[in-house]
């Protein structure tokens, strides 16, 4: 039986935090990046939103500001018609909501794209299986778990811990 997210949007045609896998980030490929008119469900009225398809089977995402700033950062590309096959990077991070002053979950795109995350992930698992032994219990547990369940926002920093061990 398929759950309902407390906040999902009655809007289930585009992309929400409650999509995205909890502990990774989510890689996918720009097929096309455009504004569109799209109808709110609950007012019924249309409003121009930029939209990023993918080529991946996933639902487009309406793109606001910051993530639209992020997709700039993160492939150098200025302009919505030329983003086709570039990869971003989303994950579930928070902002502020000015109505209610407290912190909700959202989409959002990394900055910087570890599209390298294949290759982080054997160097750090070349270099945890060589300094394992340095590691505290803790510390052995993080690091598996980080390992085996591919969660890519942790391994830059266990990649820079691994590397401070002598």
């Amino acid at each position: 039986m398929e759950k309902t997210h407390w906040l999902q949007s009655p809007n289930k045609n585009y992309l929400g935090h409650w999509d995205l896998p909890a502990e990774n980030d989510l890689i996918l490929t720009i097929m096309s990046a455009q504004w569109e008119e799209v109808r709110n469900p609950i007012t019924n009225k249309t409003e121009a939103k930029r939209v990023v398809r993918f080529k991946e089977k996933f639902k487009p995402l309406i793109c606001n500001q910051t993530n639209a700033q992020a997709i700039i950062n993160s492939t150098k590309i200025k302009y919505m018609e030329d983003s086709k096959d570039c990869k971003i990077q989303l994950y579930v991070g928070q902002h502020m909501d000015r109505r209610t002053k407290e912190n909700v979950d959202c989409i959002r795109v990394r900055s910087k794209f570890d599209g390298g995350q294949e290759a982080n992930f054997n160097e750090i698992a070349k270099l945890f299986a060589e300094k394992q032994h340095l590691l505290t219990e803790a510390q052995y547990n993080r690091a598996h778990e980080i390992l085996t369940k591919k969660m890519v926002n942790e391994y830059s920093r266990l990649l820079k811990h691994l590397k401070t061990l002598s």
